[in-house]
């Protein structure tokens, strides 16, 4: 018999909860990210020279400014859906709650940064 073994091994009942709870924490910093990301990208329109709510800014410059602040909140979006989702693969059906909040606010500030850009 060989030593890797089969095992089906599931997860335990706490190990869901754990993650349920860290969904439903990171669902929670959605708004608290929004503030100091909103900041960041007017302090990096600032530093490249421009007001953030003129459309002199070339292209570059609002694409460069968009990227830190979105990427900054997504974070909690992300671990929202991936942390959701882990505890819905472990049998809790609760954790597609702050998966599907997690994944709507990102989708949606996501377009909502994407159209701003375009449109300048």
């Amino acid at each position: 018999m060989s030593s890797l073994e089969h095992s089906d091994a599931r997860p335990t009942p706490g190990h869901d909860a754990e993650a349920l709870r860290r969904a439903w924490i990171a669902v929670a910093l959605v708004p608290v990210f929004f503030l100091p990301a909103l900041a960041l990208g007017y302090v990096m329109y600032d530093l490249f020279g421009y007001a953030a709510e003129s459309a002199a800014a070339p292209l570059w410059v609002d694409v460069v400014c968009a990227l830190p602040p979105l990427a900054l909140y997504l974070a909690p979006c992300v671990a929202a859906v991936v942390l959701g989702r882990r505890a819905s693969r472990a049998g809790d059906r609760r954790g597609l709650v702050p998966l599907a909040v997690g994944a709507v606010a990102g989708l949606a500030l996501t377009v909502l940064t994407v159209v701003t850009v375009i449109n300048g």
